[in-house]
């Protein structure tokens, strides 16, 4: 992959703290391979000088003019918790944005979930998934602690990075503050709330329902529909209501938890949780704040 340095080169790298080592012309020279393609833009992996490699997120679409942008996106650079991977640093040109985060190299949850025809599940046992929730909670309760109008509002297990030692961090978010008020996003089907429409409608109340979405994901192994391709995956809230109906609740978990007897009673009680985040009414889900409580008692073992 090519940068385009013609766009941006009367630009520049903007760090928050004391900058890292490199500048604009070395992140536009360097050999960029894609990662993945998101709701606001395309993220490359940046092979730096010395080896160093950061994750790139390039954003061409409906951003704000320079100075309500620098305004807003470091207020995003100011947003630090042990579970959010942090905005490193950002490139503003009218063309494009560049968003600088420090690479992962053990991938996303969605991969260790999906990738690979379902070989990297292994590793994600029930500890390891309790532990995934109960991160992603904290994080995401962490950011609506900061005010009724900051949400995350691109949850997915796509935005789920895990550190080497699988600890979590939670990417993009915020980004919707980023927009003008007349972008057209599509969110992800599988993951949106009801009430959803475009990013601007975001609230607190529609994270809860994402992260139900990615609790039942890591509780029944199974993709949301449409979050990785057009036409496949499941509509996991209907899926499981259906299957209480017709089916043992046991059939509803991934096998590989499934197999675990001993953690039955914890997997009711957060299926329980993630049905209550899931709700269709927003009035009826409970707070972040209350379901990274009800995690961390479920799961007090590891914790």
């Amino acid at each position: 992959m090519a940068w385009s340095p013609d766009a941006i080169v009367k630009s520049k790298l903007v760090f928050f703290g004391d900058g890292d080592g490199y500048e604009l012309d070395d992140l536009l020279r360097s050999t960029a391979g894609v990662l993945g393609k998101g709701t606001f833009g395309t993220s490359y992996k940046s092979e730096l000088p010395e080896k160093t490699a950061v994750a790139v997120k390039r954003l061409k679409i409906g951003c704000l003019a320079v100075d309500e942008f620098t305004e807003r996106v470091h207020e995003l650079g100011k947003m630090t918790h042990e579970n959010l991977l942090p905005l490193r640093a950002y490139c503003w040109n009218p063309s494009e944005i560049l968003l600088v985060y420090d690479h992962m190299s053990m991938g996303s949850l969605a991969f260790r979930l999906h990738g690979n025809e379902g070989k990297n599940k292994a590793s994600l046992n029930w500890e390891v998934r309790t532990s995934i929730a109960y991160g992603v909670a904290n994080a995401i309760q962490s950011l609506h602690a900061q005010g009724s109008t900051i949400c995350h509002g691109n949850i997915r297990s796509s935005n789920v990075f895990l550190t080497n030692f699988l600890e979590v961090r939670v990417s993009e978010f915020c980004l919707g503050q980023l927009l003008s008020p007349d972008s057209k996003l599509d969110l992800v089907s599988g993951y949106r709330a009801p009430e959803v429409t475009s990013p601007h409608q975001v609230s607190h109340q529609s994270d809860v329902y994402s992260f139900g979405v990615l609790l039942l994901e890591l509780l029944t192994g199974k993709a949301p529909l449409e979050a990785f391709a057009k036409g496949k995956g499941v509509d996991l809230p209907n899926w499981v209501r259906a299957m209480f109906r017709e089916k043992p609740i046991c059939d509803v978990f991934d096998s590989t938890l499934a197999k675990a007897e001993q953690n039955v009673e914890q997997l009711v009680q957060l299926l329980q949780v993630a049905i209550c985040c899931t709700f269709q009414y927003p009035n009826k889900r409970p707070s972040m704040a209350a379901v990274a409580d009800q995690i961390k008692k479920t799961c007090s073992l590891w914790f």
